[in-house]
């Protein structure tokens, strides 16, 4: 592999949002935070963006969460329909949830990959430690949501996962692989902010932090922040004495691109590390 492409926050909507219950569009409102509730552009966003992937020549695509604005049966049904619209190869495409796919219930991701997203399964975010081998690169997708109210947006990356994450880390086989950590919500600490990491954080986040630290092999790609992240984890010395990096790297908002003007970014893999090649447009 040489090539990733990396999409995030498409916050797709029920297509026929007008005809939806009084509920879903104030919930809809509520979240999208100020953002047209507008079905049509956000679905021609992803696709535009789907095919500036194609067109990048990535041999992988990645999807970091928030594929849906609500979590929605039918938003999911929408998304599914877009990206089969693409046709992209189902096990060239890895998705993980976001907060936002998880206020309508705690199984909608469950439903969604036994259902419309059923095809892309096999490389998306399921059981707990499941390892994605794409070449000389092994992704690890990883479900950082949980159900909460719509006042919060934060995620959870639990012991659990951090047990079964931390033996493929250091499973031998893989220690000439590139591992590339795939989940939504990034390992961040709001030091100055304790309320806003109760909101928005990441509870469990030193788990991921300490990986980092660890593992010079290991890095992430997420989303939640709608913003470019190219973050440096300093490593502790190995054993040379010689400081060893990880990278720690967020896509911009699908749903925040112009109709016509599509942002993907993309990595290519650099002697074992991902390395940002920028953002390709069409």
């Amino acid at each position: 592999m040489r090539r990733i492409a990396h999409l995030s926050d498409v916050h797709t909507l029920d297509p026929q949002t007008r005809r939806s219950g009084a509920r879903y569009r104030f919930a809809t409102k509520f979240v999208s935070l100020g953002r047209a509730i507008d079905p049509k552009s956000r679905a021609r966003k992803l696709a535009r963006a789907l095919v500036a992937a194609k067109a990048s020549g990535a041999d992988h695509i990645v999807i970091t969460g928030d594929l849906t604005e609500m979590g929605d049966a039918t938003e999911f049904e929408h998304f599914a329909n877009l990206l089969d619209d693409a046709r992209i190869h189902e096990d060239a495409v890895t998705l993980v949830p976001g907060n936002h796919d998880a206020y309508t219930s705690g199984a909608a991701w469950r439903r969604a990959l036994e259902g419309p997203l059923k095809r892309w399964a096999s490389a998306s975010a399921t059981e707990t430690g499941k390892i994605v081998m794409r070449g000389n690169v092994a992704f690890l997708p990883i479900d950082t949501t949980c159900f909460q109210s719509l006042a919060r947006s934060g995620g959870m990356f639990t012991p659990e996962a951090a047990r079964a994450v931390r033996a493929r880390v250091e499973d031998r086989a893989l220690r000439d692989k590139t591992i590339v950590l795939v989940m939504h919500h990034p390992p961040f600490i709001h030091h100055k902010n304790p309320v806003a990491q109760w909101i928005d954080g990441l509870r469990g986040c030193t788990h991921v932090l300490d990986m980092l630290a660890r593992h010079p092999h290991v890095q992430i790609l997420h989303g939640h922040l709608h913003r470019v992240v190219d973050r440096i984890a300093e490593l502790r010395q190995n054993v040379l004495g010689v400081a060893n990096r990880a990278r720690i790297f967020g896509a911009p908002a699908t749903v925040d691109d112009a109709d016509d003007a599509p942002r993907v970014r993309l990595y290519d893999i650099r002697d074992g590390a991902l390395e940002s090649v920028g953002l390709f447009a069409m």
